[in-house]
C-alpha cells in the first residue's frame, strides 16, 4: 500500500513535466463500520432443507452469527490540465479490522473459514477510478470520459452499481459483500448536451474471463453497451423523461454439465433492456417516479443426454416495474417530515430449472443498485420479487435525522423444484443456501429498519441502522428464524 501511494505522489509531483495542470484536487472518505448479524440462514441446516444426506466441507453453510468491523478508505485525485481536459484516480481499500496476513482458517469472528479465501484477507489497495475526461471533443456538445468510472442511470433499477449491488469479488467478498463501495468499470462513455437533452452513449467490460491464462480472449469476455436519453420537460411540475437501451453480451463459456462425459460451449448468451423513466413533481414537495423495463434476447442452458452435452437456447421475456413517491409534508416545519412509498416488480420463471423449457422469464438483475442496507437485499437475488415499502423520515434535532421502513416482500412466482429458492449470504461470496420451500406459497416475509444519523460536522457523521427480516409463508418451519442486523458506523469526508 505504501509503495502504491508513493508511486501516485510521485505522478502528481512529477505530472508539471508532462502537462501543464491548472487545479489539483484531493479528496476521499474514510468509513468505520460495526456490522453484527445473526441468523441470516434463516435456520437453515445442511443435510436436510437442501436434500443432501452427507454434506461435504465444499457445501455453503448459512451464516449464523457475525460481528465483525469493517474498513473502507478511498482516495481520489483529480486534476485539471487544461480547460477542456481533466483526469481522476481513485484508490480504494476494504478489509476487516487487523486481517493483515491472517489465514484463512476460521480464526476471524464471522468470517468464512473455507482455504480459499485467504486471498482475501490483506491489505491490498484496489484502483478505484482511473479515467480522462475531455470536454468539447471535436464538437461543443460532445464530452468523452475514457478509463475506470461509475456507470450510474436513473435510480439504479438496472444499472446503477458496479455489478449486483449484493455480490463483491473484492475484499469484503467473504466478509460482508454487501457493504462493498467498488462501483466502477472500465469503460468509455461519450455526452452529448443538448440542454435540456442529453444523451449518454457508453461501453464497458462487464467481466473478463482468463481461457488457458489469456485475457486477450474476446469470445470469453463479457461487455455491456447503452444508450440513455433524458429530456427535462419546461412544465411546472419540472418533469424528466428517460429513455434508455442497455445491451450485455456474455462470450462463449465452456461447462460441463452432471453427468456429462464432455463440455459444450455456451454460444449467444444475449440481452437487450429496453426502458422507460418519468419523474414530475405534480404538487410542491411531491415528487412521483414511474419506470418499466423489459428484457429479451437469447438464454442458453446446457442439456445434459447419452454422457455427452448438448445446448438450448431459450428466449428472454423478463419486465420490471417500478413506482416511486417522496412526500415533504407542510406541517411541522420544524421537523422536517418525509413520507415515501415505493412498489416494485421484477418477473420470475416457474420453470427456470427446465431446461427444455423455450421462454425464460425471470429477471436478471443486470447491475443493479436496489435495496441498499437491507437484510432482504444481502438474501435476495432482484428477480422473481415484489416489494412493497413504505417509511418516513423526521429531523427531532437540527443534525439529526431519524427514519423508518416496512417492507413487504413477495415471490412473483411460487418456488417448486422446478423454480427453486437460492439466497445468498454476506459472507459466502457467490455461493448460495437452499432452503425448503412449501408449493404454491408466495409471501417471502416482511422487513423493518430504523435508522439514525447525526451529522457531526459537516465532514463526520454518525450512523446507526437496526433492521429485522422475518421469514414468509414460503419458508418452512425449520428455516423460518427472524434475521437481524445492527450496524454503526463513522464516515469522515475530506
Amino acid at each position: 500500500m505504501k509503495k502504491l501511494l508513493a508511486a501516485v505522489l510521485m505522478v502528481v509531483l512529477a505530472s508539471p513535466a508532462f502537462a501543464a495542470i491548472q487545479n489539483v484536487k484531493v479528496s476521499g472518505d474514510i468509513t468505520e463500520t460495526f456490522v453484527d448479524r445473526s441468523n441470516f440462514d434463516l435456520g437453515t441446516t445442511l443435510g436436510t432443507e437442501d436434500g443432501v444426506s452427507n454434506p461435504t466441507s465444499w457445501m455453503p453453510a448459512g451464516l449464523k452469527k457475525q460481528n465483525v468491523f469493517v474498513s473502507q478508505v478511498r482516495l481520489r485525485v483529480d486534476a485539471d490540465l487544461s480547460d477542456n481536459v481533466s483526469t481522476t484516480v481513485g484508490l480504494i481499500n476494504e478489509r476487516a479490522w487487523n486481517t493483515e496476513n491472517t489465514p484463512g482458517s476460521g480464526s476471524l469472528t464471522g468470517y468464512s473459514s473455507s482455504s480459499s479465501n485467504t486471498g482475501n484477507l490483506d491489505t491490498n489497495v484496489q484502483l478505484y477510478l482511473a479515467s480522462v475526461t475531455m470536454r468539447e471533443l471535436l464538437y461543443s456538445p460532445l464530452t468523452v470520459t475514457v478509463g475506470r468510472q461509475v456507470f450510474n442511470y436513473g435510480n439504479g433499477l438496472i444499472l446503477g452499481d458496479g455489478g449486483v449491488n449484493n455480490q463483491s469479488t473484492g475484499n469484503l467478498e467473504y466478509i460482508a459483500q454487501d457493504l462493498t463501495e467498488r462501483t466502477a468499470y472500465d469503460g468509455v462513455k461519450a455526452t452529448l448536451d443538448y440542454k435540456p437533452l442529453s444523451i449518454d452513449m457508453f461501453y464497458f467490460k462487464n467481466n473478463q474471463i482468463l481461457l488457458n491464462g489469456n485475457p486477450n480472449s474476446g469470445k470469453s469476455s463479457s461487455d455491456v453497451y447503452g444508450t440513455d436519453a433524458t429530456y427535462q420537460l419546461s412544465d411546472p411540475f419540472n418533469t424528466l423523461l428517460d429513455a434508455y437501451l442497455f445491451t450485455r453480451f456474455n462470450g462463449d463459456n465452456n461447462l460441463t454439465a452432471q453427468g456429462a462425459a464432455t463440455a459444450t460451449t455456451h454460444h449467444g448468451d444475449t440481452m437487450y433492456v429496453p426502458g422507460l423513466r418519468v419523474s414530475t413533481n405534480p404538487v410542491k414537495g411531491l415528487n412521483v417516479q414511474g419506470e418499466v423495463a423489459w428484457q429479451a434476447g437469447n438464454h442458453p442452458v446446457n442439456l445434459t443426454g447419452n454422457g455427452g452435452n448438448t445446448q438450448a437456447d431459450e428466449r428472454r421475456n423478463a419486465m420490471a416495474a417500478q413506482f416511486l413517491a417522496s412526500y415533504s409534508l407542510p406541517v411541522l416545519d420544524k421537523y422536517k417530515p418525509t413520507v415515501n412509498a415505493s412498489y416494485t416488480y421484477v418477473s420470475g420463471d416457474k420453470n427456470i430449472a427446465n431446461p427444455y423449457a423455450s421462454k425464460y422469464t425471470a429477471w436478471d438483475p443486470f447491475n443493479e443498485n436496489q435495496g441498499s442496507g437491507t437484510i432482504y437485499n444481502t438474501l435476495f437475488p432482484l428477480s422473481n420479487m415484489e416489494i412493497l415499502a413504505i417509511g418516513a423520515t423526521v429531523n427531532p434535532l437540527e443534525d439529526v435525522t431519524v427514519g423508518a421502513t416496512w417492507s413487504g416482500l413477495w415471490a412473483a412466482d411460487s418456488y417448486s423444484t422446478t423454480n427453486p429458492l437460492a439466497l445468498y449470504q454476506p459472507d459466502g461470496g457467490t455461493a448460495t443456501i437452499t432452503p425448503a420451500t412449501k408449493n404454491k406459497a408466495k409471501g417471502l416475509g416482511n422487513e423493518a429498519d430504523i435508522n439514525l444519523t447525526y451529522n457531526y460536522t459537516e465532514d463526520v457523521t454518525f450512523g446507526v441502522s437496526v433492521g429485522w427480516y422475518v421469514p414468509g409463508s414460503v419458508f418452512t418451519s425449520n428455516n423460518s428464524n427472524t434475521a437481524s442486523q445492527a450496524m454503526a458506523d463513522v464516515n469522515v469526508k475530506f
